[in-house]
This record gives structure tokens, sequence and C-alpha cells, in this order.
């Protein structure tokens, strides 16, 4: 075999072995890795992380402290100021119950602990928002027994010693996690009533200090208390199901919403994410604080710590012009403007938006004064590598407020404005330090590696067919010479005729002289 030859036949093999391994071969094996990698196999690091989040997140909490309750009591628009960040640390863990090898599925009950780091803030600042009894009380009974009017006047006036306006004062501690005393020792109809309604309904959300004196407060009953059961796939069967709820609180199906669709559980718990998501693609998860699922819309691609990612956002909708988001309106008539979920039907009369009113109707914002939403502060937003479905930084942002409507027959409520008024927003923020991006960091290197050398090695290759056709060209293109050889019969004639000239002494009697050839 020629040299030409053979340096085709080796760049061919070359080029077919490079093509599998660093286009097939390689790609394929980083993706068998990623889908074994994971799952919530018991004792896989991811398990372990899944179980208990080896670090804490931080956590901030703003407040809306109200200047102007009097006025806002008269009818004037209410007046907020930011105070915060209280800042926290937030531990997330999870108690097991139980596994299931025939379903591929695992239960437990989610716990979040919160431990408060003070700064500049203490937590003994005075602060004043909307009283998250007496509204939710007046709200509640408004929505659902408007006759009672009278009565429900008569024991707020009882239970909370006639207030001026329908706002509490009082620190931070004490309105988020120490709790605010309510004096249930009434003797009146209409406040012990109420008394006993709310001792029923929410014993889980109050600390009793007697039979009728007990706190209230919005975090501190949930701080370090397991709740939220949930059921989930451990995509052992199916890497694409890894952390799917298929549970929530023993429901595979919610019934807060007012269709099938809306009642779907889809998505995780928020904690972990399958690998291999399509680019650009939505990413549901469940909500359990707003008993919904949502989906992550895809903004873009960008760079965190050197690895790709894509970011993402949430939002609520418009229920009032998007068809499929009026099944969250509270009632068929009574939808929220874009921007706004209303919770009554979830954990409260509450209402969720971004903070600040970021994103939703213009009308929230001009309702209250001493609101500015922005983009940078207030945009809920995810950085995920779809490619192993890891979430390497995060800003979820919330805000709660509470609606107000006027009440001609009750005294706190009588002229207070339309409107929402916010009162507090939180934040946990997520940036997956250079030692839990390493992982990722050093799988990114390896593939550009190997795709560098790969295509090293396709070009050398190619170079190296190149060459081999040239030599195969230039070869083709040269000029045969072969030599001319005398044949033995001529040689003998002339061997005879000089012999013959030599007897003859030398003189030769040819048939043709060289002078008569010179003739033709």
């Amino acid at each position: 075999m020629q040299f030409h030859a053979r340096l085709a036949l080796a760049s061919g093999i070359i080029l077919t072995c490079i093509t599998i391994f660093g286009w097939v071969a390689f790609p394929n094996l980083i993706k068998s890795k990623i889908k074994t990698g994971v799952t919530l196999k018991p004792g896989s690091q991811l398990r372990e992380m899944y179980m208990k989040i080896p670090f804490p997140i931080p956590f901030y909490i703003y407040v809306f402290n109200i200047t102007n309750p009097n006025e806002i009591a008269r009818g004037q628009t209410p007046i907020v100021q930011e105070v915060g960040p209280y800042e926290f640390e937030e531990w997330r863990s999870k108690d097991f119950v139980s596994e299931n090898e025939d379903d591929d599925t695992m239960t437990f009950y989610s716990k979040e602990t919160f431990i408060f780091k003070p700064g500049t803030l203490n937590g003994n600042e005075v602060l004043t928002i909307p009283h998250p009894l007496i509204v939710a009380i007046l709200l509640t009974v408004m929505r659902d027994k408007p006759s009672a009017s009278n009565l429900i006047n008569k024991a707020m006036n009882s239970i909370f010693r006639n207030p001026a306006h329908p706002f509490l004062t009082a620190t931070f501690r004490e309105i988020f996690f120490d709790g605010v005393i309510v004096n249930c020792s009434v003797t009146d109809f209409a406040g012990k009533a109420v008394c006993t309604q709310l001792k029923t309904e929410g014993a889980k959300d109050f600390q009793f200090i007697e039979e009728n004196v007990f706190k209230f407060s919005l975090l501190g009953t949930k701080n370090g208390t397991a709740s939220n059961k949930f059921k989930v796939k451990r995509g052992l069967k199916d890497y694409r199901q890894t952390g799917m709820v298929v549970e929530w609180n023993d429901l595979t199906e919610l019934t807060t919403w007012t269709t099938k669709e809306c009642n779907q559980i889809k998505g995780t718990e928020g904690t972990v994410f399958p690998g291999l998501i399509p680019h650009g693609s939505d990413i549901p998860s469940f909500a359990a604080m707003l008993c919904r699922s949502m989906a992550a819309k895809y903004l873009g691609d960008s760079k965190y710590d050197g690895i790709p990612v894509s970011r993402y956002t949430l939002d609520f909708g418009d229920q009032s012009s998007n068809e499929e988001d009026k099944c969250y309106c509270p009632a068929p008539d009574e939808c929220m403007k874009k921007g706004a979920l209303d919770l009554r039907k979830c954990s409260g009369p509450v209402v969720a938006t971004m903070p600040h009113f970021y994103n939703s109707d213009p009308s929230y914002v001009n309702g209250v004064k001493g609101v500015n939403p922005d983009k940078a502060k207030h945009e809920l937003y995810l950085l995920f590598n779809t490619f192993t479905g890891s979430p390497v930084a995060a800003r979820n942002r919330l805000q709660f407020s509470m609606p107000f409507v006027p009440m001609p027959k009750v005294d706190v409520m009588k002229n207070v404005p339309n409107t929402l008024i916010p009162m507090f927003w939180v934040e946990e923020a997520l940036d997956l330090n250079k030692t839990l991006t390493k992982p990722l960091r050093t799988m990114y290197t390896t593939m550009k590696v190997v795709r560098i050398i790969s295509w090293i090695i396709l070009l050398g290759t190619i170079g190296g067919l190149g060459y081999a056709g040239f030599l195969y060209y230039k070869r083709s293109r040269e000029i045969q010479i072969t030599p001319v050889k005398k044949d033995k019969k001529d040689n003998a004639i002339s061997t005879v005729m000089s012999k013959s000239a030599d007897d003859k002494g030398g003189v030769s009697n040819p048939a043709v002289s060289d002078n008569e050839i010179d003739k033709y």
C-alpha cells in the first residue's frame, strides 16, 4: 500500500473515532452521569443535601411602617415607610416519614428554622401595621356573613378594647415571633362567640398563656415547626421526575381554586430540580405558601462564576384580562388586577404581590404613598444551570398586603379607603459559593478541554486527508519514461555486416550510401 493510501486510511479512522468520542460518546457519558446524579437515591450526596441543606439561606424581612393610622381611619391615603432589612439565617430541613420502592416516592415534613441576626436593627423597633386579627376577622365576616356586621362590631370593641383604628402597634419581635397578647376573657355574647371561633379555628397559630389568653404572631408558631407534608418522586425510575410533588398534605389535587387545571399540583417543591431541562422551557414548582403551582419563565442566558446559566422569573399573571388566570379569582365577579393573588382561600385574607407592587397594576402603587417599585430590588429571579438542573443563585421575593374596604356598620373600618395596604415583604437570597460551584466548573472545563482537543485532532485529521489527496494528485500527474532496449536480431545483422567489410579490406558495399540518404 502506497504512502498516500496509508495516510488517508489512518486519517479516516482517526476522524471516525474522534467524531464518535468527541461528539457522541463523551456527551452521552456526561448526560448519563447527570441522569444518575440528580436522583434522590438513599445515601447519595444529593439526598443528604435535600434532606438538610448544609448552609443557612440569608432571609430578610422588610416592614411597611404606617405613619398615619388615625388619618387612614378617616379616609386619607395610607403613608408607609419601609423599615429593614431584618436579617435572619434560614435553615431548611425535612423530617423523614417513609419511602416507597414500588412507586419510587418518599414522604417527609418540611421545616424552616429562622435565627435572627441583630445588626443595625435589633428587633425592638416599634412598628405600626394593619392589625392581622382585626382586619382578617372583619374581612372574613363581611364576605361570608355580612348580616353579622353589628355583632362583629361589638365583638371587636369588646375583645380589642374599643380600638381607634384597625392597626397594630408593637415591636418587630412581638409582631413576627414573640407574639402580641390577645385577651379573650370577655363575658359579652358577641365577644365570647368570636373568641370561641378564634380558639377553634386558629389554635395552631396561637401560643396559649391561659385558657382565654394567648399570643398571636406572624411567624412564631411556624418557626422550627415541621409542617407541610410532601410526597415526592425520587427519580430512580425516571430522572425527569426527581423531586416532583405527588401529594401535599395527603392531597393529590387541590380544592382551593375554581378549575381542575389550576388545582393541579405540578413541579418540585423548590429544593431540587431534574437535570437536562430543555433550553428555554418553563420550570414548574409548587408553592405551598400560595397553595398553587407556578411556572418560572425563561428570560435569557447568562454566566455565573464562569458557568452557563439561564435566567428565570415568576409573576402572578393578570386575572382581569387573562382567561388562564381567572381560575384564581376569589369570586367570579371579584378578580384581582395584574400582579396580585388573593390568598383568602389558602392562608387567610391577605394578598400576595411582588415587593412594592413591582410589575403590578398601577392602581395598587397609586393607592399608597411610600412604595417605590424597582426591578433591581424587587424582581423575583432564579439562575439555573439547566444542564444539571442546579439553581446557583436566586432572589425569592414576596410581599403580603391586606385589602381595606369601607364597612359602614363597623366603627374602625367605616371610613377607610378602598385600597391594598402593604404589611411586609420577604427575600430569600441564594448565591452558591465557589466551593459549591466547583463540581460544575470542573465538569464544564473538562467538556471544554475535550471539545478543544477533539477539534484540534479533527482539523489535523482533515489536514492529513488533504495531504494524502495532494500526494495522490501529484503522483497521478507524473510522466512515465520507458528506456529503449536493442533487439537481439538487429545486433546479429550488424555483426555480420561488420565482419563482411573486414573480409574485403575494410570497404563496405551497402545498398544505399550515406550520400544517397541525404538526397531524400
